[in-house]
């Protein structure tokens, strides 16, 4: 007999339950387009243009959103994965995402990565002598920002080996059982914490490895992007987007939003003397908090949308896809004007915004490119 707290049900029915969720996705992709338009004027990396003037409080801003942002996508990811496969079976849901997200990507990453990196690079010998015997015969590719699409399709397929190995069957639908509460939370913040901390010591956050030739893994940050995605998993499964405590989101919100800004404090003007092993305990807190708090904010108050939002909800993939060559195009111009670092940050974060929607539209009307965008 099942308790009070172990009551299976349908899943959702109705589509606009959801409608936060693809609002929240676009926010993240309005982050995403901000964050690489940043990348030109923040701190020191291997961003393909810098600017020679840097404003400081760019980095800040990057390490809040790496704490939360690409966590979140593979939550939201991972919620629409059980009933998918519920739906589908784990074949023919593995054949449509690998047609969904790996035809994008291998366009993307052969097509156009391949030919800007020769150039760029000056590559000393003929186009497609680099192109067939080095850039695709010894898989040296170049993948930039599709890291998570490479990442999200291995979690796929993790998923879905495990559907098919249990060897108890899995649960169709929903089952509605009392979700996270304060201790919880503390919890898990905590256990990501500690994972950061130990792997972090042979991989800090900045660092890629190659797991595969075209998956480039940022491994410092994987606690964040496995513990986001299991958690996805186990929110439709258990019904948490719906049932969560409004209460409890908006502490969690106010303890995140507490945490980023004590970063952000303590990055401009001194806060901690360990800043470095303080920033690890801040970023697990800035991850629960603003990942738990976002979800319940959209439910409750951003669980609608009107003709503006549902077209940026439908380009909002092919903007993910696209938004890093315009970004690019946009970072050279402002070189050659006048201006300071955290103003060009803005205009092309705007810019860029406005431009890779545009664009997105036309492409997507392109005759079979709505198929896979």
């Amino acid at each position: 007999m099942k308790t009070d707290h172990e009551i299976s049900v349908k899943p959702i029915a109705k589509k606009s339950r959801l409608v936060f969720l693809d609002n929240l996705k676009v926010a993240l992709i309005l982050l995403v387009v901000a964050h690489h338009a940043g990348q030109a004027y923040g701190p020191e990396n291997d961003w393909p243009i810098l600017s020679i003037a840097k404003s400081a409080i760019l980095g800040p801003f990057f390490d809040v959103n790496g704490a939360f942002f690409m966590g979140l996508f593979f939550l939201i990811s991972a919620y629409f994965l059980p009933p998918s496969i519920d739906r589908k079976g784990v074949g023919t849901f593995l054949k449509s995402r690998l047609l969904r997200l790996g035809v994008p990507f291998i366009v993307i990453v052969i097509i156009i990565f391949g030919p800007i990196t020769y150039f760029v690079d000056g590559i000393d010998m003929p186009f497609w002598t680099y192109m067939i015997l080095f850039y695709i015969g010894q898989g040296d590719f170049e993948v930039g920002h599709l890291w998570f699409i490479a990442l999200l399709l291995f979690f796929f397929v993790c998923y879905a080996i495990v559907r098919l190995i249990a060897s108890t069957p899995i649960i169709k639908g929903k089952v509605i059982t009392t979700p996270p509460g304060y201790i919880s939370l503390v919890i898990f913040s905590i256990a990501l914490i500690i994972a950061n901390y130990i792997i972090r010591i042979w991989f800090p956050v900045g660092e890629w490895v190659k797991i595969l030739p075209f998956m480039p893994v940022e491994v410092g940050r994987c606690p964040q992007y496995v513990g986001f995605f299991i958690v996805g998993v186990f929110a439709y499964r258990y019904n948490w987007l719906n049932t969560f405590s409004t209460k409890t989101g908006l502490v969690w919100l106010a303890i995140g939003i507490l945490a980023g800004a004590m970063h952000y404090i303590d990055s401009l003007i001194g806060l901690f003397p360990l800043s470095l092993d303080f920033w690890t305990v801040l970023e697990g807190f800035i991850g629960v908090g603003l990942v738990t708090g976002s979800l319940v904010i959209s439910r409750e108050y951003w669980n609608k949308r009107g003709k503006l939002m549902t077209f940026m909800a439908d380009n909002a993939f092919t903007v993910y896809l696209i938004h890093i060559f315009i970004i690019y195009l946009l970072q050279g111009i402002m070189e050659a004007i006048s201006m300071g670092p955290f103003n060009k940050f803005m205009v092309v974060s705007i810019m860029g915004i406005i431009l890779s929607f545009v664009l997105s539209h036309f492409i997507r009307k392109i005759p079979f490119a709505k198929k896979f965008l």
